[in-house]
């Protein structure tokens, strides 16, 4: 008899490795969905290669130590920036749970209880006592067979989902140091024009002195003093405007750079009185550069989304299919808790269940549908933004190259009309000129100085704005100079 038992045992022990075995060889011989999608091709324009290269802290080449310790403060302290980092974060839970759901679960389980049964239920207990405890100590084991690869392909879509937030935070990381570069510009532009309407009044103002004692002395007339007036409040009612321009610019630089509401209020930004050099020894291209959707962190993550996408229609389309799973249990049963450890106590179960989808109401088919739409979308995304990307870069070549001419236009324009300002002074005192043709000149000269500070911020902008649409730095190619 006791024979008999540990046979059936062994029988029933071979039958569950013998379950195993099939499960196990089902998924050796099971075909993976078809990959996920890559990107699609597309027409892109001619473009040359961009043999320079160019450091990742591209901000470090405009030779201004203050304007790169505010890049690195609004780096380490803005809070778009460290919302960027928390998506990164988040992604990353996310692939960990991913990863976790294609493993195995374990779990102990300890229990014990008493209860009591009906004497005239359906089961006769012959003599036994209704009342009866249960003492149980297993560890148990489940693990899903991804026979269809659906858990794979969740992984792949959390791991896309990651290097999307990732490429994010790399292309909110270049655009917000080319927004501090170009709002020190502006502010070092506003700062140069609020000191040039304040040496042109503080001059007016003497010579408004002067000629007011000419006046008394019966040396020029009254019209003199007029005009004098007239350019002087011209001159006077620009410095508020630009004052408030320059602590709206400062305020709002202040905000970008992540600092406290009271010290966007009553803090300022520190700023170099000389305008950043714009760097003239880097290479940049002269054409749309051919390794574009490589660099740029926008294109890859829009490519990460679309990858993410397809693999999301992989599981799906997984779905369809049986899942299998696999639960194991071992451990010790009595009802007497002393006899918990004894030999008799031993209990094991391995099952192996198999689950077909028949109706779900729609369920599997619109989950399908959706991740195909949101496919869809993705690629559309990628699309427009590789045009977007060739579009900016095209706009920021021609931006640069304009800026570098009318920079070129304002100085000499700022040269010539300041001549000729002294001119028209030396032909006023040797009575050749009115005054009217004194003011007008100086004017003319003090608004084309005023416009070469705005084009030496224009063409900070503009390099500023082309180190953003090509990427940020880059690596020069192997091999190259």
């Amino acid at each position: 008899m006791d024979t008999g038992v540990r046979r059936g045992d062994g029988w029933e022990w071979h039958s569950g490795l013998a379950v195993l075995a099939v499960v196990l060889l089902m998924t050796a011989c099971a075909v993976p969905p078809r990959a996920a999608s890559s990107a699609p091709a597309m027409e892109l324009p001619a473009a040359t290669p961009l043999d320079a290269g160019l450091p990742v802290n591209w901000w470090t080449s405009f030779a201004d130590p203050q304007l790169t310790a505010l890049v690195e403060e609004a780096l380490n302290n803005n809070r778009d920036l460290a919302r960027a980092a928390a998506r990164i974060d988040q992604s990353r839970a996310a692939l960990r749970l991913a990863r976790a759901e294609r493993q195995p679960s374990v779990n102990a389980a300890v229990s014990t209880g008493r209860q009591r049964v009906s004497e005239n239920g359906s089961v006769p207990l012959g003599g036994v006592s209704p009342i009866g405890n249960d003492h149980r100590a297993t560890v148990n084991v489940a693990y899903e067979v991804d026979l269809w690869s659906r858990l794979a392909r969740e992984h792949d879509a959390a791991r896309g989902e990651l290097l999307a937030t990732a490429y994010a935070r790399d292309t909110l990381r270049t655009a917000l140091a080319a927004q501090v570069v170009q709002s020190y510009a502006t502010l070092q532009s506003l700062d140069a024009q609020y000191m040039l309407f304040e040496r042109a009044v503080q001059a007016q103002r003497e010579s408004l002195k002067l000629q007011h004692l000419r006046l008394d002395a019966g040396d020029i007339g009254e019209l003199d003093i007029r005009q004098l007036e007239a350019e002087l409040i011209t001159n006077e009612a620009e410095l508020p405007k630009l004052d408030r321009a320059r602590g709206e610019a400062e305020r709002a630089l202040a905000l970008v750079l992540g600092r406290t509401p009271r010290a966007v209020v009553e803090q300022g930004v520190p700023r170099a009185t000389t305008p950043a050099s714009v760097p003239t020894d880097v290479a940049l291209p002269e054409n749309l550069p051919s390794d574009l959707l490589q660099r740029r962190p926008d294109v890859q993550a829009a490519e990460a989304r679309l990858q993410a996408a397809g693999a999301r229609v992989d599981a799906a389309r997984a779905a369809y299919f049986p899942s299998i799973s696999l639960t194991a249990a071992f451990g010790r049963q009595s009802v007497e808790l002393s006899r918990l450890t004894d030999g008799p106590s031993l209990i094991w179960s391995v099952v192996a269940s198999l689950t077909q989808p028949i109706w779900n109401g729609g369920r599997l088919d619109a989950q399908t549908d959706l991740a195909r739409a949101r496919q869809r979308e993705a690629e559309l995304d990628y699309r427009d933004t590789v045009a977007v990307a060739f579009k900016e870069v095209r706009d920021a070549l021609g931006a640069r190259s304009e800026t570098q001419q009318s920079l070129r236009n304002a100085i000499e324009r700022e040269r010539a009309l300041s001549r000729a300002a002294q001119l028209t002074a030396l032909r006023f005192n040797g009575g050749e000129s009115s005054r009217l043709d004194l003011i007008e000149a100086e004017r003319a000269a003090l608004a084309a100085q005023a416009q070469m500070a705005d084009a030496r911020r224009a063409i900070a902008v503009a390099q500023a704005d082309l180190y953003r649409v090509l990427g940020g730095g880059w690596e020069a190619p192997q091999g190259a100079e």
